[in-house]
């Protein structure tokens, strides 16, 4: 979203309005009061009315949240595009006859109305429920690049928050088989705040600059996720140099990306091969680029305002 924000395409301006904060739960409705009331004051301003309403969503309470700045400037016949990244929308909203599925569907058909998700498949997927949705993928920051830094020689990579979807009890479940054969082993992880051993290093969360370290001197990123929509840490450890090793239930990820079964021994098995036979990761951003996905979001938002 952030990357989206700061650059937007040609010719448009866009700023970033969050609506979620990491906290309590008062923290969290305080930051949505915080956003749907600058929302609505924007939209009541003739100078700072925006012409679209960007909207990001994943599933569940996310939706709950979005849905009512969509209906808001759904009510006042302004251009809205929901975006959908959540990697378990589909099950979540369970079949196209269900009162859920119904409900998003309504909501999703007002004429200045666009839906929007990461890849084909995910049109595919969700096309089932609602019409007229667009792909575009995730762009890639162009200040992220391949520095050819030196890499440590065992260093294991997870980032993304602390939620056990995204897989940290089995990242260390994982290092500590591999630690045996691997004694220089190191596993940091993101999102988490507690170490267990020495060799992990429990990150939280971690700035931009952090971030970037991370990812030009680790050895593997570690995508042990359920679910997943187009994991935006991927393309940005591919644009790194930094191989990706993921449970092979994933899909719509990019064909450096190595999988494995998902259970320690497949894991160990498949990052003793990359930690003995390195290989130099050669990743073309391609729809992931930036001037490709300013083009696919100016095509969506005329649509929008062509109604």
């Amino acid at each position: 979203m952030r990357t989206l924000a700061e650059y937007p395409p040609e010719g448009w301006e866009a700023e970033l309005l969050s609506s979620h904060t990491v906290g309590s739960p008062w923290a969290k409705w305080k930051a949505y009061r915080r956003a749907r009331k600058e929302l609505i004051r924007r939209c009541r301003s003739a100078e700072e009315r925006p012409d679209v309403v960007h909207l990001h969503t994943a599933a569940d309470w996310s939706w709950r949240r979005k849905a009512r700045f969509l209906s808001y400037a759904q009510k006042q016949n302004m251009a809205c595009v929901v975006h959908v990244h959540s990697g378990k929308f589909d099950s979540w909203l369970g079949l196209p006859s269900s009162r859920r599925s119904k409900s998003i569907r309504r909501h999703l058909s007002h004429d200045k109305t666009r839906t929007a998700v990461l890849t084909d498949e995910w049109k595919n997927r969700l096309g089932e429920h609602f019409e007229n949705i667009v792909s575009v993928s995730n762009p890639l920051d162009p200040t992220i690049i391949n520095t050819q830094k030196q890499r440590d020689k065992v260093h294991l990579l997870l980032m993304g928050r602390n939620d056990p979807v995204k897989g940290h009890a089995f990242a260390i479940q994982v290092a500590k088989a591999m630690k045996t054969t691997h004694p220089d082993l190191q596993l940091t992880m993101t999102g988490a705040n507690q170490d267990s051993e020495s060799w992990i290093h429990a990150k939280g969360w971690v700035t931009d600059s952090e971030k970037r370290h991370l990812l030009e001197t680790a050895s593997i990123l570690l995508l042990p996720s359920k679910h997943e929509g187009q994991p935006m840490v991927v393309i940005e450890a591919l644009g790194s140099g930094l191989p990706v090793l993921a449970h092979e239930h994933l899909h719509s990820l990019p064909l450096q990306v190595t999988t494995a079964e998902p259970s320690v021994a497949a894991w160990c098995a498949q990052l003793s091969k990359m930690i003995e036979s390195p290989q130099e990761i050669v990743f073309s951003p391609g729809k992931h680029d930036i001037s490709n996905v300013q083009q696919r979001w100016v095509a969506t938002y005329r649509s929008c305002l062509q109604d």
